[in-house]
């Protein structure tokens, strides 16, 4: 990875090395049997390609890697270059493509691999990047292939293999800021800033911090990856089809057959060549048919029961299932709950019930104020997507109403229904060890709601 790039990535939070490394060295898997002039003009358009890639000139970079390609459609670190050029460009179809071809010339160096798990996720094909991760598991860096698995939305399985590498011996900043983003993908925002402030200054951790919210937030696959990479998603019609692999050989496969001479030899008798004719057995001696005597019946038609065959003594003893009901799990009484558990339980089971009964027309009791917000449409939005990250939230009732600070009109974002001010600071202690900024308030019953959300029911586990 060129330095700029590098420089690039650590400031937006992705130092997953999906650069230009590797371009050079990738190598050729079939390159060309003899030096020609195409070779050497595809030679100088590669290098001309590289230094555009490191100069941030994706789109330069592709034409030059397409005449390169062009030049040479047999060399595997050409098409690797053109595939990481369209990667850069933020044209994810091609570069899937280009990199796909580049693999099945022989170039699985870890730099190519990532570069594809990138294409197939900013494509939304998960389960594509999670088979070539996996297929390459002894290939592709720990630090790499845990955050792409942290992309893919697999969560334990990143911050596993990420916290492998981090507690491994020599691991580097590059592996904990890692650690960090997946920690920051999974909802665990408290965790991530604590790890990411390890390598950084405190300001530039609410920096980076600011920048991972707006990538969590981001539903688009492919913006999200476009963004991680510094550039942006563009319209993709896909390669060339004068650059596919499979017309490049058969374009060689047609001239090989052009220039190959016809045999001049007469044709061979047919009866040399001719399979034997068919030999039909006579099945008439082979086959017998044996006759079964009919079981002797009584006046009413019944066999007997002793004329009936016994069944064959078993040769070893049948072992009986036990057909007793599995026992259910203990039951965990309140004496041998950890605090948290407790404190999860006594949300759950007495602070939500009577948060449910908040009234938006007569708003009263303590409220947990998570934002205040420019326009409500904002703060409904900001809602949505604090439920999805936080489960908890979802249980409780939510108003906004507006207030006028300084001249300016904000809307609050709260969570009502806190019978008291105990109740309410037990909830945002909880927000806040999850990462999310809060601040109590009381209701003091003048307040104006403008839009409010019902608590989603509570749903206890059965023990």
């Amino acid at each position: 990875m060129n330095r700029k790039m590098l420089i690039k990535l650590a400031i937006s939070g992705f130092v997953l090395g999906a650069g230009t490394a590797g371009c050079a060295s990738a190598g050729s898997a079939a390159t060309e049997p003899a030096r020609t002039a195409d070779a050497d003009a595809a030679a100088k358009q590669a290098d001309k390609a590289r230094s555009a890639l490191e100069k941030g000139k994706a789109a330069k970079a592709v034409a030059l890697a397409e005449a390169a390609v062009a030049g040479s459609p047999r060399d595997a670190g050409y098409r690797t270059l053109l595939g990481q050029a369209y990667l850069n460009d933020g044209r994810f179809v091609s570069a899937s493509t280009a990199l796909t071809e580049a693999m099945e010339l022989g170039a699985t160096d870890s730099n190519t691999v990532i570069a594809l798990t990138l294409a197939y996720i900013a494509q939304g094909k998960n389960a594509e990047a999670v088979e070539l991760l996996r297929a390459h598991d002894d290939t592709v860096p720990a630090s790499d292939a845990g955050l792409a698995l942290a992309l893919v939305g697999n969560s334990e399985a990143s911050l596993y293999t990420l916290g492998e590498a981090a507690r491994a011996p020599g691991a580097d900043a590059r592996t904990r800021q890692n650690l960090a983003l997946a920690l920051a993908l999974s909802g665990r925002w408290a965790q991530a800033r604590i790890l990411a402030a390890q390598d950084l200054s405190l300001d530039k951790v609410e920096g980076r911090m600011a920048e991972w919210t707006k990538l969590a937030e981001q539903p688009n696959p492919g913006v999200r990856i476009a963004t991680l990479i510094g550039t942006s998603m563009r319209a993709d019609g896909g390669m060339p089809a004068r650059l596919a692999l499979q017309a490049s050989t058969d374009a060689r496969m047609a001239a090989a057959d052009v220039l190959a001479p016809m045999a001049a030899a007469d044709p061979a008798p047919v009866e040399r060549f001719a399979p034997p004719p068919p030999v039909v057995a006579d099945a008439s001696e082979a086959i017998r048919a044996v006759e079964l005597p009919m079981p002797a019946r009584d006046a009413h038609g019944v066999v007997p029961v002793s004329d009936l065959p016994a069944p064959p003594k078993a040769e070893a003893p049948v072992i009986l299932a036990d057909a007793a009901p599995y026992r259910h799990a203990p039951r965990i009484d309140g004496e041998r709950l950890r605090p948290m558990q407790r404190e999860a339980l006594d949300i759950a089971t007495r602070i939500v019930p009577r948060a449910m009964g908040f009234d938006s027309k007569k708003p009263s009791g303590w409220a947990v104020q998570l934002g205040a917000y420019d326009s409500l449409a904002i703060a409904q939005e900001k809602w949505g997507v604090l439920k999805r990250r936080n489960a908890m939230l979802g249980q409780f009732p939510a108003s906004s109403h507006s207030a006028v600070v300084k001249g300016r009109t904000f809307h609050r974002l709260t969570v009502n229904g806190l019978a008291s001010r105990g109740d309410a600071t037990e909830l945002c202690r909880q927000l806040k060890a999850q990462g999310q900024q809060c601040f109590i308030r009381q209701m003091g019953g003048s307040e104006s709601i403008q839009w409010a959300a019902k608590a989603s029911p509570v749903r206890m586990a059965s023990r």
